[in-house]
């Protein structure tokens, strides 16, 4: 094996290396979105609960974010915005409509991190 051969060798492990976790991270942080957004859905459909919805809601959103950030994804990013609007919609209010309105919201969310992983 010549000089050049090796160092294209070790370069493209390298690159393997850096981006393989990353991908690898990302599915973790997805999985656990989506185990998120499956408690919120729930919640969000009775009435009363919208604190919880929300909880769950937050904890999907920062799941999310840090699986677009170790690895961009298009229907991540549009999870996000759809579990953004969710929050948006249920924080603050018990009335079951929003709430209704909230978990509709969260599970486009959820196919779009299916769609993902």
């Amino acid at each position: 094996m010549d000089r050049r051969s090796f160092l294209r060798a070790s370069i493209g492990s390298s690159i393997a290396a850096l981006v393989i976790p990353g991908a690898a991270l990302a599915e973790d942080h997805i999985a656990e979105a989506i185990a998120q957004i499956n408690k919120a859905i729930p919640y969000g459909e009775e009435p009363a609960h919208s604190s919880s919805f929300v909880q769950h809601i937050d904890n999907a959103i920062d799941h999310a974010v840090m699986a677009q950030r170790a690895h961009a994804n298009r229907h991540v990013k549009r999870a996000i915005g759809y579990l953004r609007r969710a929050r948006k919609v249920a924080y603050g209010t018990h009335l079951l409509r929003y709430s209704r309105r909230g978990a509709s919201l969260a599970k486009k969310a959820l196919a779009q991190l299916q769609a993902a992983g």
